[in-house]
């Protein structure tokens, strides 16, 4: 099935790169990097 978007262009599915292949669970990584927005105010802090 092709879908239109609003936005503009056609995405045909089996055109994508995981077309075709299985969804796998991954182990957990042991870091994660989360990058928070910061300004000249105050010091940016997670929730």
């Amino acid at each position: 099935m092709l879908r239109t978007f609003r936005i503009g262009g056609i995405h045909p599915p089996e055109n994508k790169l995981s077309a075709g292949k299985k969804i796998t669970a991954l182990a957990a990584p042991k870091q994660v990097i989360i990058p928070l927005s910061q300004h000249i105010g105050a010091p940016a802090q997670p929730w």
